[in-house]
């Protein structure tokens, strides 16, 4: 196996909706986290904020994950950013047409023929960096990316918002449907795929799209690494014609036993054949802010259950993994108290 992993941070306004994303100190604080994320994922220690990637409460990123599996497994990585909101102050790709969507209920996400050059762009990219691997597994960061997703399915026929998780324990389920009932009725009939990805997307899952096609090409087996969000990036390719029963979909066992969301479902709607599940529990952690993903807090993002996978086909057992990831948190607790 000659694996590559590339983690695509955008942001959408979206996630500045009072209530509609956790995943930030504040709702104006959520356009930072893909930056922190992938900065810390890179550096170990975020740039564009000097902060410790955790809650007060302990509760850490998921990136934590990710960045202690990537070390243990010794994975060729790569960072994207299809369009933050603050820019990503470590090594990493910026897509020339890198901009970060608008908040879908108010108006549309992106200017008129920004997803067709993304997804161009995001093309490119994967077949260019995919040519010497065989996995090519592809995550996301981006707070009120299970909103938008849930927009982007609905307006292929789904029940998006049915289908889609949160970070939250409480999804927010009537406050995501006003929000997308908002951005579904500015949609005019005919409207092709990348169209309504401008109106109602984000630069992050139609650039996922876009690498996936390029990667495909290239010869690579592709992994969709996430949650409930890939529902949109399988619209996205389904509506460009893209045959999705060739992708596989890796994620966390938080996404696949969550009640209030249905990635099962998704995977079917899609023909995806190979839904993986990581059987990481951090039940015995040591630590209640990882105890707290056993509570229904966080449950996926920046790859995390799709890194988890990688590492156990690679042969790592549970307990390396689970040992891996309680070493990188408490180096961050630790450095939080300093």
């Amino acid at each position: 196996m000659r694996p590559l992993a590339i983690y695509v941070g955008g942001s959408t306004l979206t996630s500045t909706v009072p209530g509609l994303s956790i995943a930030g100190p504040s709702p104006e604080g959520t356009l930072y986290t893909p930056s922190l994320d992938l900065e810390y994922l890179v550096l170990g220690m975020p740039k564009t904020l000097n902060v410790v990637p955790m809650t007060p409460d302990g509760l850490p990123t998921p990136a934590v994950i990710t960045r202690a599996v990537l070390e243990l497994i010794k994975v060729p990585y790569l960072v994207v950013d299809a369009g933050t909101y603050y820019g990503i102050r470590a090594p990493h790709v910026k897509l020339p047409s890198a901009k970060h969507g608008g908040n879908v209920a108010e108006g549309p996400a992106l200017q008129h023929g920004t997803a067709s050059l993304l997804l161009q762009e995001g093309r490119a990219l994967g077949l260019t960096v995919s040519r010497s691997h065989d996995v090519v597994l592809i995550g996301e960061s981006i707070p009120g990316g299970t909103t938008v997703a849930a927009a982007i399915m609905s307006a292929s026929g789904m029940d998006g918002v049915g289908y889609v998780s949160s970070a939250s324990p409480d999804n927010p389920k009537d406050l995501k449907r006003q929000v997308v009932s908002k951005a579904l009725s500015r949609l005019r009939g005919g409207l092709d795929v990348l169209s309504i990805v401008d109106e109602v997307g984000d630069p992050v899952h139609v650039t996922m799209a876009g690498i996936a096609i390029g990667a495909s090409e290239a010869g690579a087996s592709v992994v969709l690494a996430g949650g409930t969000q890939m529902g949109a990036v399988l619209a996205i390719l389904r509506g460009l014609g893209f045959d999705t029963s060739r992708l596989s979909v890796w994620t966390t066992r938080w996404i696949a036993d969550d009640g209030s969301s249905n990635i099962q479902a998704i995977a079917k709607a899609f023909d995806v054949r190979d839904l993986e599940v990581s059987e990481i529990s951090f039940s015995d952690a040591p630590y209640e802010g990882l105890r707290m993903f056993e509570a229904g807090f966080v449950k996926e993002g920046v790859g995390a259950g799709g890194t988890m996978v990688l590492a156990s086909k690679m042969g790592f057992s549970n307990s390396e993994i689970k040992s891996a990831i309680y070493s990188e948190y408490k180096r961050l607790k630790d450095l939080g108290k300093a």
